[in-house]
């Protein structure tokens, strides 16, 4: 990390007295564990923080120490005395005008991230596309800045790295994500809960939703790997919740880029929301899905794992049973 920058960013949170934190609106444990894990270090500073997520929170993360003090409610936003925002793995800033249009006044904008994707929004960014995730960034930002560190900031740390790493099993993964992992975890983080409450414990329907994954496996011309889908009626069908539906993505697609064989380079996994859009999670050893999933759909994300969403459409069943995308191809992650 560069050190100047991190001592830019250490002068504003020192001039700072109360601070807002923002999460992605893409909940994952990222975004969550970097954003908490920023929380409780700020909040042994003495520094006054607010979270706000502009989504609901996963129950998966309810573990996370203190997570229910993430606010909701757009009165957060509107407190005159916040003088310093920052957002965490929020990889195209998208979302932000709105939100930050109803606080009271404008104020500088740190933006940790680790996607390649990222436009540079913020007023400072810390953004390193190499690291494994953004919980990583920040982490190592921290020690930087010789903050001290709590059992409750470690845990939230490493639910970072341990989710966007797959618990080392993606191709992201690093020497310095390991390293910052055995650090936190002499810090007091708990691994093997970070492990049950993410990786074990699955519900039947999500079972069930992996296994219409598995049966409807294609290949597919677009991105030149195997994909899969799962339709809006097998979800109703099943009767799974959303929370089931928005983990099994990412699950699946590592799981089937670490054990199909070295012919198959690029895994993708369609699915149609409720909102009537379709969202694709892709994932490769050495393709860069980040950038045909920018050329086709908008999407964006890190080289070997990349998402986009695509509005108004559906997938489609070909009858050699493949599938497509029918509908309004527009811009969006």
């Amino acid at each position: 990390m560069n050190t100047i920058l991190a001592q830019h960013v250490m002068e504003h949170i020192a001039r700072a007295e109360h601070i807002l934190l923002l999460t992605d609106e893409r909940i994952d444990g990222d975004t969550l564990g970097s954003t908490m894990g920023l929380f409780h270090t700020l909040t042994n500073l003495g520094k006054r923080v607010d979270v706000f997520s502009p989504k609901p929170l996963p129950k998966t993360f309810s573990y996370l120490p203190m997570i229910d003090i993430i606010r909701r409610d757009v009165d957060v936003l509107a407190q005159p005395s916040i003088d310093l925002a920052i957002v965490c793995d929020c990889s195209d800033g998208a979302y932000l005008p709105p939100v930050l249009a109803k606080m009271a006044h404008k104020v500088p904008l740190i933006s940790f991230d680790h996607h390649l994707t990222n436009p540079n929004y913020g007023t400072i960014n810390v953004i390193e596309p190499t690291a494994a995730s953004t919980a990583d960034v920040v982490w190592r930002f921290v020690k930087i800045a010789e903050y001290p560190i709590a059992p409750n900031a470690a845990q939230c740390f490493l639910t970072g790295i341990i989710t966007d790493t797959q618990v080392f099993f993606s191709a992201n993964t690093t020497n310095a994500a390991i390293k910052a992992a055995a650090e936190l975890v002499r810090h007091g983080a708990k691994l093997q809960e970070i492990i049950r409450a993410n990786y074990v414990n699955k519900s039947t329907n999500f079972l069930r939703i992996w296994g219409i994954a598995l049966e409807r496996l294609f290949a597919d011309a677009n991105f030149g790997g195997i994909a899969t889908v799962v339709t809006q009626k097998d979800i109703t069908d099943i009767g799974a919740t959303p929370e089931e539906i928005e983990s099994i993505a990412g699950v699946v697609s590592e799981f089937l880029n670490a054990v199909l064989d070295e012919t198959h380079d690029v895994i993708v996994v369609y699915r149609e929301t409720e909102d009537g859009a379709v969202k694709g999670s892709a994932r490769a050893r050495t393709k860069n899905v980040a950038e045909i999933a920018e050329r086709l759909y908008g999407g964006g994300g890190h080289k070997f794992a990349a998402g986009f969403k695509v509005p108004n459409a559906k997938m489609q069943k070909a009858t050699d049973g493949t599938w497509s995308i029918i509908g309004t191809l527009a811009k969006g992650v």
